[in-house]
C-alpha cells in the first residue's frame, strides 16, 4: 500500500507530461501552416471529431432543431457539423493571437468609448474567433483584459494571451470578479464571454426562458462603465471582421428610456442581439452547449 502511491503519482505526471508535449507538437505544426491551411486542416479535424462526439453531435442537433424549426433535418445536421468546424478553427486561434488582424466595425459614439481610456465592459459570444474581441479591443484601447479557463495541461498558456498584449484573468479563481473589477475601477476594456448558461438571471432566448449570467452587467453597474457588445465573425478567407456596439451608458441613458437598467433587464437586451446575430451567422455559433436547461 506504502509503495503504490508514488507509483501512481508518477504515473499520472508522465502521462500528464506526455499529453502536453504532444500538445505543444501539434500546436507547433500547425502554427507554422499558412493562415488558410490552418482553418482547412483544424476545420477537418474538428468535423471528424463532431462525428464521433456522439453526445456532443445530439445536443448541437437537438439546439438548432429548437431554436430554428424552420430547417430541415437535413439542413440542422448539416449547420450542425459545419458550426462545430467553424468553432474549432476559432478556439484553435487563440494560440496564436499576436497574429490576427481584424478588421474593426463601430459607430462613431462606440468609437470613442473604445478609444476614450475611460473603461468598457463589452459582452461577447461564442461566435467565430473567440478571442478576436479583446484582439481588437486591445488595437483600439490597449488596455485588453477578458477572462479565460486555460486548460491544465496546456503549458504556459497564458503566455498566448501575453504575446497579444492582452491580460488573461483565470475564471476559476477565487478573486475572479474582484481581479475583474479593480481592472474596471483602473480603467480596462473587458471582455466577458456571456452567451453561456448560468443560474444567475432570467432570459428569453429563442422563444425559450433559460438561465444566463449576469457578470457583465454587474460589473458594469459597479463600476459606472459603459455597456458594449462585441462579435467576431469569419469571412469565406478567413479574415476576422469584429463589431462593436454600445448597449448602455448609466451616466447617459437612452434619450427614450431614463429608466435605469436592471442586470436582468440588460442582460435581456444583449441575448436578444445574441439571437439577431447568430441567426445572421448559424453556422459560426457553437451550438453543442447546454444552454437550454
Amino acid at each position: 500500500m506504502k509503495t503504490s502511491a508514488p507509483a501512481t503519482v508518477n504515473e499520472q505526471t508522465w502521462r500528464s507530461k506526455l499529453q502536453t508535449k504532444v500538445i505543444d507538437m501539434i500546436l507547433t505544426f500547425i502554427k507554422s501552416r499558412r493562415r488558410t491551411t490552418r482553418a482547412t486542416l483544424i476545420r477537418a479535424l474538428g468535423k471528424t471529431i463532431f462525428r464521433c462526439a456522439k453526445k456532443t453531435r445530439n445536443r448541437a442537433i437537438k439546439n438548432i432543431a429548437n431554436a430554428l424549426p424552420e430547417l430541415s433535418i437535413a439542413q440542422v445536421s448539416a449547420l450542425a457539423e459545419k458550426a462545430y468546424a467553424n468553432c474549432a478553427f476559432g478556439v484553435m486561434e487563440s494560440f496564436w493571437l499576436e497574429q490576427l488582424e481584424p478588421e474593426i466595425f463601430c459607430d462613431e459614439a462606440t468609437l470613442r468609448i473604445l478609444q476614450s481610456g475611460q473603461g468598457a465592459c463589452i459582452a461577447t459570444m461564442h461566435l467565430g474567433c473567440y478571442d478576436a474581441v479583446p484582439v481588437a479591443v486591445q488595437k483600439l484601447a490597449n488596455q485588453s483584459v477578458t477572462l479565460t479557463d486555460i486548460p491544465s495541461f496546456i503549458e504556459q498558456g497564458e503566455s498566448h494571451y501575453q504575446k497579444g498584449n492582452i491580460i488573461a484573468i483565470d475564471k476559476n479563481s477565487s478573486s475572479a470578479f474582484s481581479e475583474l473589477l479593480k481592472s474596471a475601477r483602473n480603467n480596462a476594456y473587458i471582455s466577458l464571454h456571456s452567451d453561456l448558461w448560468a443560474n444567475e438571471v432570467s432570459v428569453d432566448f429563442f422563444g425559450q426562458t433559460t438561465k444566463a449570467p449576469a457578470g457583465v452587467a454587474l460589473l458594469s453597474a459597479i463600476s459606472k462603465k459603459p455597456l458594449l457588445l462585441g462579435y467576431a465573425v469569419y469571412q469565406e478567407d478567413t479574415r476576422i471582421k469584429v463589431f462593436f456596439e454600445t448597449i448602455y451608458q448609466f451616466d447617459a441613458p437612452h434619450p427614450n428610456n431614463r429608466e435605469a437598467k436592471t442586470p436582468e433587464q440588460l442582460m435581456q437586451i444583449i441575448h436578444q442581439r445574441f439571437e439577431d446575430i447568430i441567426k445572421q451567422y448559424p453556422e459560426q455559433w457553437y451550438w453543442s452547449y447546454k444552454r437550454w436547461r
